[in-house]
């Protein structure tokens, strides 16, 4: 029987009207909260939390952009429609086929918590399927007027029950939720 209890988590950063990003998928207005020296509003500690790291292809493919891929010593799956993209890190395998299914079983196989990055589409499936165990919100103190939605018509009504909040001198405030209890 297996002693760990994998939790599936969402950690992300949206603004204030709820966009992960703009319409062309940029997020160059998260740049001014990056390698803050006051704070890495926690990331440190949840990544060596993490054995796991989920995103969807697009998601991919703008990290790719950033230059050094930043999930190196992390199993990472990428889903995807599509054939995969031009470049593949060795940490990496794309996975297509029911999300669901896959996920279910991935968490009977893991004893570390799993980090869903996103994007939108991918976070809708995760919703919808209840595979969401914690979400971790990081809310920006700007309005961008449309883009990606952080949650992008999933049907249906959740309840989350509210369970750390955290305010930071750079305005970001942090919310952690738990599903299902």
């Amino acid at each position: 029987m297996k002693e760990n209890n994998p939790r599936i988590k969402l950690y992300i950063a949206c603004s204030l009207d709820g966009f992960i990003a703009r319409e062309d998928g940029s997020i160059d207005w998260l740049t001014k909260y990056e390698n803050n020296p006051e704070t890495d509003y926690g990331y440190s500690e949840f990544y060596a939390s993490i054995g796991t790291v989920l995103m969807g292809r697009k998601t991919y493919e703008q990290i790719l952009g950033f230059g050094d891929w930043p999930y190196r010593e992390k199993k990472t799956y990428v889903f995807t429609r599509q054939k995969e993209p031009l470049r593949r890190e060795k940490s990496v395998e794309f996975v297509s086929g029911d999300v669901g299914e896959f996920v279910r079983r991935l968490k009977e196989n893991t004893d570390e918590d799993i980090w869903l990055v996103g994007g939108s589409q991918l976070i809708k499936i995760f919703l919808e399927e209840n595979l969401v165990d914690d979400m971790i919100v990081f809310v920006v103190p700007i309005i961008l007027g449309d883009g990606i939605p952080l949650f992008d018509r999933i049907g249906r009504e959740i309840r989350l029950r509210l369970v750390k909040t955290e305010r930071y001198e750079s305005g970001l405030v942090g919310m952690e939720y738990k599903f299902g209890e």
